[in-house]
């Protein structure tokens, strides 16, 4: 009962009705009987099921609907009034009960109806249970009152999620004849490859027992690309560069007993602990390597295979945003909800279909991590997009890093990195240091973790310096860059804010040494 109130399953969805007669699935999702229509549904199992609830809209009084085994005239199963309803409705009857796995053929009649082409009933799904437990127990009637409260409400988040589906609502699966969906060979079972080990003893033959067949250690396999990826993710490419093919199609893995060695201590030994693999990792000598190399170890290894140098990889999308955002002071700690609209250009997330449009989150919302940004599979943020970002309308087993001018604009240029640059001025000022080089001397610190070089601070300071003499002569400069911000609107602020929007599009910024 819990697991129905929570899930809206598991249920039987108009879907996957067929024989329509004078009916017809409206919009494709809905069951929409006339005046003399009719309708199936196959294989349901009444077993036990004392109690049918269904969710259904009508418009016109005196329906009757009527359920049939086996055949339109079989034997009558229950018959149904159903009431005029404002919008949808859950309802709930008590139905007999019935041995076995049948065929349900529904009926409706309506002779208040005016046209056959008129709608009578639509409905959405049904669920055939047993009546709600605990009768005659203390409190049983607010608790089934609250129980159908929650089934009924409209007000609540429609959240879509993958549940299993119980037995008797499992779907039959057939070999297609040379590939011909419509072609149906014989029926199989759930079951993995032949050629790999076998299901583990007593594992179920659903979901779960696969993710025991996966983690099993006679089972090398998820450990294995489990490894690679981390690797992947730490020094920019695979022991085996084709992250999504370990098989014989792709490429073979640079260092094989490295990659064995990993796999069997991440199964054995770390018992499947990512953070300590991981710790595994970045504490070896290869990895805590400078990336800076001689021109004759580029030359030979240009790609790093062979890891003669630490690794040298451009930060993911969602990393430079969150990282941004963090060393700015505008990263918001909020965690869970719904996703946000943070700064876009106007003109790019257009939606003809309904007219919606790109509505900028108001407070911190729009400072949330990269991980909550609305997405559009027709409409990507382009941000995240000049970065290599997934434009999720297929599935990515990898992404490949790229090095453009579009993604120096879109640091230097986007609304989003333009407040990041004046809120890590504004953070810069609050600290009582007055001095212009030592503001840029303690915002390099805090972005890069250690001191700045004579060499940067020069060329940083040049940058202040020319900036202070441009906003100073033009003040109308200094406020486009600051904003309407009486606070902060001065040429001293504006030239710093120049210089950190410059100290975000730093190589060494973007990159992971």
């Amino acid at each position: 009962m819990i697991r129905f109130v929570k899930t809206g399953q598991p249920a039987i969805n108009s879907v996957v009705c067929d024989e329509f007669v004078n009916s017809a699935l409206a919009d494709t999702k809905w069951l929409s009987l006339r005046n003399n229509g009719s309708a199936r549904i196959k294989k349901v199992d009444l077993r036990t099921k004392d109690q049918l609830m269904f969710r259904y809209a009508t418009r016109q009084e005196g329906g009757m609907w009527s359920i049939h085994l086996d055949s339109l005239n079989g034997p009558l199963f229950t018959s149904i009034p159903l009431k005029v309803t404002k919008g949808w409705n859950v309802a709930t009857v008590t139905i007999p009960v019935e041995a076995g796995v049948h065929d349900l053929w529904f009926k409706y009649k309506n002779p208040n109806l005016k046209t056959a082409e008129e709608n009578g009933a639509d409905f959405s799904w049904f669920h055939f249970t047993q009546a709600f437990p605990g009768s005659g127990e203390p409190g049983y009637d607010s608790a089934r009152q609250q129980y159908f409260d929650l089934v009924s409400s409209s007000q609540y988040t429609s959240t879509p999620i993958m549940v299993d589906g119980p037995s008797d609502l499992l779907r039959t699966s057939n070999v297609f004849e040379r590939g011909n969906w419509m072609v149906k060979g014989a029926e199989v079972k759930p079951g993995v490859p032949a050629t790999l080990n076998p299901m583990p003893s007593g594992a179920p033959s659903n979901r779960l027992g696969l993710a025991m067949w996966l983690t099993d250690k006679k089972n090398p396999l998820v450990s294995r690309t489990i490894v690679n990826r981390i690797w992947e993710q730490l020094f920019g490419h695979g022991l085996a560069e084709t992250l999504e093919d370990l098989g014989t199609q792709g490429i073979p893995p640079t260092h094989r007993q490295l990659l064995d060695y990993l796999s069997r201590q991440l199964m054995h030994r770390y018992n499947w602990s990512l953070k300590t693999l991981i710790r595994e990792i970045v504490l070896s000598s290869t990895y805590r390597q400078s990336s800076i190399a001689s021109p004759e170890v580029i030359e030979k290894d240009p790609s790093n295979k062979w890891y003669a140098r630490g690794p040298r990889v451009r930060l993911s999308a969602e990393q430079l945003r969150d990282q941004a955002l963090a060393v700015s002071g505008l990263l918001s700690p909020k965690m869970f909800g719904r996703s946000v609209m943070p700064y876009q250009p106007a003109g790019i997330w257009l939606t003809p279909y309904n007219g919606e449009s790109w509505r900028i989150s108001e407070g911190e919302d729009k400072y949330r991590r990269a991980l909550y940004t609305y997405w559009k599979r027709s409409a990507p943020y382009p941000a995240m997009m000049m970065f290599d970002g997934a434009a999720r309308n297929v599935c990515v087993a990898r992404r490949i890093n790229t090095n453009t001018p579009l993604q120096a604009l879109v640091t230097l240029n986007d609304s989003s990195y333009l407040v990041m640059a004046r809120n890590f001025a504004y953070e810069l000022k609050k600290g009582g240091i007055t001095d212009a080089g030592q503001q840029i001397k303690k915002g390099y610190q805090q972005m890069m973790y250690k001191p700045i070089s004579e060499e940067k601070l020069k060329a940083l300071n040049g940058l202040y310096r020319q900036s202070l003499q441009v906003f100073t002569a033009d003040k109308q400069k200094a406020t486009e860059v600051i904003g309407e911000d009486d606070q902060h609107n001065n040429p001293e602020t504006a030239a710093m804010v120049v210089v950190m929007n410059a100290m975000l599009n730093l190589d060494e910024w973007i990159t992971k040494n």
